[in-house]
């Protein structure tokens, strides 16, 4: 195996949807857990988080493809 093979072998790739504000690509080391992606992304903490449409705890682990959707918590008054 190459190296470029055996590193791609070691990252994941997830789709992440930040409603209202982008759509990119993240890769990251494996395993990747969606706690240290929201880290890596910068959310504070008041936004409601979904991978592939379910509610999942922070500590899930990511694998290449999956789709991680931010939407910001808006509050009324």
């Amino acid at each position: 195996m190459t190296t470029d093979l055996l590193e791609k072998e070691r990252t994941v790739a997830v789709k992440v949807v930040m409603m209202g504000k982008s759509i990119t690509t993240y890769v990251g080391k494996d395993p990747l857990s969606l706690d240290e992606l929201l880290a890596e992304m910068g959310t504070n903490g008041k936004t409601e988080v979904r991978v592939n449409g379910l509610t999942v705890d922070k500590t899930h682990r990511l694998a290449s493809g999956d789709m991680v959707l931010i939407v910001p918590k808006i509050r009324g008054g």
